[in-house]
């Protein structure tokens, strides 16, 4: 059907718009409208965006405080085992090479922990963890080591953790802790310190999901910083911050049990810039609004006209489109016909090969039968060997000429009519003769013709030597499934048998004697067929024997028929 006979109908309202002034007033509505509502988005986003912000702080603080207090907890589980290992107060410090073993030990179960020291009441290095024999070294000025001696209110037998900036060993900023030994009452016998890795702690932090800046700083209870981990170009300190006048959104957590405490300080800036990235959202609608409203009144006038040159143009596509297809589906037409046709001289001209061949090989019987007519035994036996050849090869082609499929056939059906001419022509003792194939094969025609050729020898062997008293007996062709793709052909008589003679059994299996040609000729068959051939017989040479053809994998063509 033409596109334009879809326009049946009354013209599109936009065709009977008001004057320009209703249009207008309509556009700056809209636009006021938009306008309106993209500011009032924008401003919740920004209260949300900030109120997300002090709940992310808020969250994180309480993670750095539990995570803190679980880390000075084990540390100075350690700590204390450290200070138990030094002995009472009458014992002299450990420095030997055992004692340094025992502390060693302590810290190789730790990943966290760097050292473990020991100072005697003058602050010399007794033992550490950090070499054997202890280095020369005194800390009587360091802070932990005077708030222990003095016994200030951070002192006295508590713990007291402090941070160092670059230790000379580890080259790395220390966090420290530190108790005093065990000492006579009014003495004071020296200090037990575990310093702590910061990078561990400061791993865990970077770990932490923040959508901004931030920092996290771990703090005593006088405002010494143990630690600071930041993230981000705006990230800041609170005090530092402050100074800068640089706003921030800030979490404090009190540590349990110990006077640290966790901070995680957001700068606004950061929040502020995540939430300019999602205002570009609601400036693009705005402007994208007033856009719209901007090409409205041009849309009103020519919209009728590039609704015409549309329909014409899509009706020009729609006519070629439609000619073409009729085009390509005639050009395939005449293709395919071509193709059907070249394909019907290919079998015709096939079916003829395979005619003119099955012929040709009849004549060739028939000459060898006119000249075994004229020469005596045993020569008359090989001619007739070969001729039994030649028509199992004829029948072979006449099936071929007879299938729909020119290259393969059915194989069950060949055998019951190649064991059928056989048992007419070549039968003295009036034997019996069955083909148990319940099922069709369909073989490819170049390895059928091999097993063709060895049914053929293993039956006719049968028929004249396995009876060799003239009594009548049995012979039976079996066809069977070996595995997912193979074929089992079994040849069995009841008749002499074959005795333990290797020669009496090329005699009897082939009668070399007649034919010349023997069991040589079904081995060389059975491996053009990728077959393998096994003859079963009774011990003691007794009556019956078996032929067992077995074909592991038939060609990858090949299929079972259903």
């Amino acid at each position: 059907m033409p596109l334009r006979a879809l326009r049946s109908k009354g013209s599109p309202l936009l065709y009977r718009m008001p004057g320009s002034a209703l249009v207008l007033m309509v556009c700056a509505v809209a636009l006021l409208l938009t306008l309106g509502l993209s500011a009032s988005f924008a401003l919740r986003d920004r209260s949300a965006a900030l109120q997300h912000a002090q709940d992310t702080a808020g969250n994180a603080s309480l993670l750095v405080a539990e995570h803190a207090a679980r880390l000075v907890e084990t540390s100075d589980l350690i700590l204390k085992q450290a200070v138990q290992l030094a002995g009472p107060a009458d014992a002299p410090l450990p420095g030997d090479r055992a004692g340094w073993e025992r502390y060693a030990a302590l810290v190789r179960g730790t990943p966290y922990l760097v050292s473990i020291w020991l100072f005697d009441a003058e602050g010399n290095a007794v033992l550490t963890t950090r070499r054997f024999p202890t280095p020369a070294m005194n800390v009587a000025d360091r802070d932990y080591f005077v708030a222990q001696r003095t016994g200030g209110s951070e002192a006295g037998g508590h713990l007291f953790i402090t941070a160092l900036d670059n230790s000379r060993y580890s080259q790395e900023p220390l966090i420290l802790l530190a108790r005093p030994l065990a000492a006579a009452p009014g003495q004071f016998r020296g200090v037990a310190l575990v310093a702590v890795s910061p990078r561990y702690v400061r791993d865990i932090y970077k770990s932490f999901d923040f959508d901004y800046a931030r920092s996290i700083t771990l703090r005593r209870a006088d405002g010494t910083v143990l630690l600071r981990e930041t993230q981000g170009p705006d990230a800041t300190d609170s005090a530092a911050a402050e100074a800068a006048g640089e706003p921030e959104i800030t979490a404090l957590r009190r540590v349990d049990s110990v006077p640290l405490t966790a901070e995680v300080a957001i700068p606004v800036s950061s929040v502020m810039e995540r939430w300019q990235g999602q205002l570009w959202t609601y400036i693009s609608y705005a402007l994208a609004a007033l856009a719209a409203v901007s090409v409205i009144g041009g849309m009103a006038l020519q919209r009728a006209r590039r609704e015409r040159q549309a329909e014409n143009a899509l009706q020009h596509a729609y006519d070629t489109l439609e000619e073409r297809v009729h085009q390509r589906t005639a050009e395939l037409e005449q293709t395919n016909a071509q193709l059907e046709t070249a394909v019907t001289d290919k079998e015709v001209l096939l079916k003829e090969v395979q005619h003119r061949v099955k012929n040709n090989l009849q004549v060739i019987c028939s000459l060898l039968r006119l000249q075994a007519a004229r020469i005596d035994e045993p020569a008359r036996r090989a001619f007739d060997e070969s001729l039994r050849r030649i028509q199992c090869m004829s029948l072979m082609q006449e099936l071929l000429y007879r299938s729909d499929q020119p290259a393969r056939i059915d194989f069950a059906d060949y055998l019951r009519q190649l064991c059928d001419g056989l048992v007419r022509s070549t039968n003295p003792t009036g034997a019996r003769l069955t083909v148990n194939a319940p099922q069709p094969w369909s073989l490819d025609v170049d390895q059928a013709t091999p097993l063709a050729l060895i049914a053929s020898e293993l039956v006719s062997n049968a028929l004249l030597h396995a009876f060799p008293l003239g009594h009548p007996g049995t012979i039976t062709v079996t066809l069977l499934p070996e595995g997912e793709e193979g074929m089992t052909m079994v040849v069995r008589d009841d008749g002499t048998g074959l005795p333990p003679d290797p020669s009496a059994v090329q005699h009897r299996a082939t009668d070399k004697r007649q034919s010349g040609l023997g069991l040589v000729l079904v081995r060389a068959l059975s491996q053009q067929a990728g077959a393998q051939v096994t003859i079963e017989r009774q011990p003691d040479g007794g009556p019956g024997t078996r032929f067992i053809v077995s074909v592991p994998t038939l060609s990858k063509a090949q299929t079972k028929a259903a």
